[in-house]
């Protein structure tokens, strides 16, 4: 104390002022450390708030992303499927446009068959009648004194009457004559074949008379054309 005395240091004055400085910090340390302390914390708050809204940020973009890649291909998907349904729907449009006309050319072909089919089997009956005439005609000019009406019967045998080798036929069974048989006459071939299960007539010229008899792989063939045929091998 002397000593600082010695140095014309007032003690007194010294403890005050040195207190009245250590007051003084302490009011600054309340004053304004403390609120700098706070508003560091607070920035450090906010730093790290951000550094989060972005990490956050990052993961919705990246979720954005997924979801817009995830739309995409859905999209696509989808899309890839509406163009695989309508090429689907335009080619079975197009496979039945071609079966469509497929079966109405078809059917035409068929009706028009069946319509020269018809009006030939309407010339042949025309002509069957003057077949029958010609052929009455040339045996009484060969032998005469034949009844006429047997005459008929005859000539009508001629070209419907079934072979007694078919008349055991069974299953389907296809009946060609030279003409078209009358209603009756395809009704007593229906009696003489009673052991057929369904049966079929048919028309071709070319066998001039007499009936052929088609089962499967059976046939008999007591045609006029076929009679030639034996005759001139015969002769030959």
């Amino acid at each position: 104390m002397e000593a600082i005395e010695a140095l014309g240091i007032n003690p007194g004055y010294l403890i005050g002022y040195s207190a009245g400085v250590l007051l003084m910090v302490l009011i600054l340390a309340r004053a304004a450390v403390n609120p700098i302390r706070e508003m560091l914390q607070a920035r450090r708050e906010r730093i790290a708030e951000g550094i989060n809204n972005a990490r956050k940020a990052e993961e919705n973009l990246a979720n954005a992303e997924a979801e817009r890649q995830q739309i995409l291909e859905e999209a696509r998907s989808e899309a890839q499927q509406i163009i695989t349904e309508a090429r689907q729907r335009a080619e079975e449009t197009a496979k039945q446009l071609v079966a469509n006309a497929e079966q109405d050319a078809q059917q035409t072909r068929e009706q028009a068959l069946a319509e020269a089919d018809q009006r030939r089997d309407d010339a042949l009956s025309d002509v069957r009648g003057q077949i029958i005439d010609l052929a009455i005609a040339a045996a009484n000019h060969l032998v005469g004194g034949l009844d006429e009406s047997r005459q008929r019967e005859l000539a009508a045998a001629f070209f419907s009457e079934i072979p007694e080798e078919a008349r055991d036929f069974t299953g389907n069974v296809v009946v060609i004559t030279a003409v078209p048989l009358t209603d009756s006459e395809k009704d007593s071939a229906r009696s003489t074949l009673a052991n057929a299960e369904n049966i079929t007539f048919r028309v071709d010229p070319g066998i001039l008379g007499g009936v052929i008899v088609r089962a499967g792989a059976r046939e008999v063939d007591n045609s006029f054309q076929a009679q030639l045929t034996s005759m001139r091998s015969q002769m030959a």
